[in-house]
């Protein structure tokens, strides 16, 4: 049952994307409304109402905290705290209009229309102490952040579909790219809303989806067309998809790898590539990125490629946002890098492992917009 609640939680906050992205009332966004109505009433079939709060950052129902709860507490919840709400209960009855009602409410990005409770939607605070206003000059996460940590929770089920069947799901996928575009486009003179990452089992996802964010930064900064721009974040996006092949357990090990290990690790961009290349609707571009990203301009790294081996221009910069975003990013051997550092060593391998002139784009057009700290993993 808490795995039905997470996922009708997630399919409002699905739709919650949908408005963001496509006109009131489209077939898209009637349809994501749709789903999650359903999967509320799958559940209120079996039980009279359901209760949920978030607490220190965690969505909890039934003495559980939701499997999605990180993702669900920084986006849907996050907005409704906004509004003093941190105890939502759902009863029996629940209408599609009802629904449609509190996303409206939800999508006023300004936080200034109150939600009110309905016949089978009651709402509540922990505390009755009255939140403080934010202090001047705090930050606060924009809702570009929000929606790039959706994203990060999304892309499992699109990489297994891949790993599993060969089958791309395309519009999932499509609505992923779209979103980040989006997010580009609407901060391109403020700081660049990467995904936070918070807890270390998220890092494949959350990091894929900021070099995804980073990718499309550059491209656009290179002067990309918009097709180009879009294959190229399905790229970013996929680029990883071969650890699908890795088993968790080498996947997630916290300190170095031993030889044997590294060379089951070494197989993940061959793997990849031989997925993509092997399913429809999947641009031929991101079998490559898959293939190049860990090779070196210098022909160094793997896999192993012929003598002048040139890199694509997608690779080239799906795998400077992928260091970027690795450096920047808190792990559990190693603290994330101060941007100074991440530039010197970065810097340094010019030449060998990356181009000059997209590094020099790189800092002075994309980090030079500002990049958020990496939040403390718990």
């Amino acid at each position: 049952m808490i795995r039905k609640i997470n996922t009708a939680l997630l399919e409002m906050q699905g739709a919650l994307l949908a408005r963001s992205l496509y006109p009131a009332g489209s077939k898209r966004v009637s349809v994501t409304e749709q789903r999650a109505w359903d999967q509320w009433n799958e559940i209120l079939r079996d039980r009279k109402e359901v209760t949920l709060f978030v607490v220190e950052g965690r969505v909890i129902c039934d003495n559980e905290i939701l499997p999605s709860s990180a993702t669900l507490a920084d986006s849907l919840f996050h907005m409704l705290q906004n509004r003093g709400i941190d105890q939502v209960t759902v009863h029996r009855g629940l209408t599609l209009e009802e629904i449609k009602g509190l996303l409206d409410r939800l999508s006023d990005l300004e936080g200034r229309s109150d939600v009110d409770a309905t016949d089978h939607l009651r709402f509540g605070s922990l505390s009755a102490v009255e939140r403080e206003a934010p202090s001047p000059g705090a930050r606060t996460k924009t809702e570009a952040e929000l929606y790039a940590s959706e994203a990060a929770e999304v892309l499992p089920g699109i990489w297994e579909d891949l790993s599993a069947s060969h089958s791309l799901q395309a519009g999932q996928l499509g609505d992923i790219v779209s979103c980040l575009c989006r997010t580009v486009a609407s901060s391109a003179s403020a700081l660049i809303p990467l995904a936070p990452l918070k807890r270390h089992d998220e890092y494949t996802f959350v990091h894929t989806i900021n070099v995804a964010i980073l990718s499309i930064s550059l491209g656009e900064a290179v002067g990309l067309s918009d097709n180009a721009v879009y294959e190229l974040s399905v790229g970013a996006l996929l680029h990883d998809v071969g650890k699908q092949a890795v088993p968790k357990k080498i996947l997630n090990k916290h300190g170095l790898f031993t030889p044997e290990e590294r060379q089951v690790m070494e197989i993940h961009p061959i793997e990849g590539a031989r997925m993509l290349i092997n399913t429809p609707n999947v641009p031929e571009i991101a079998a490559i990125v898959a293939y190049e990203h860990h090779v070196r301009a210098d022909g160094g790294g793997y896999p192993r490629v012929p003598n002048h081996w040139r890199l694509s221009l997608a690779s080239r910069i799906v795998q400077l946002a992928d260091v970027f975003d690795a450096l920047r990013t808190n792990r559990p051997y190693r603290p994330g890098l101060p941007l100074p550092k991440i530039v010197e060593l970065m810097k340094a391998e010019v030449g060998s492992f990356f181009d000059a002139d997209l590094v020099k784009v790189f800092f002075e057009q994309v980090v030079s917009r500002g990049i958020p700290s990496p939040a403390n993993v718990a």
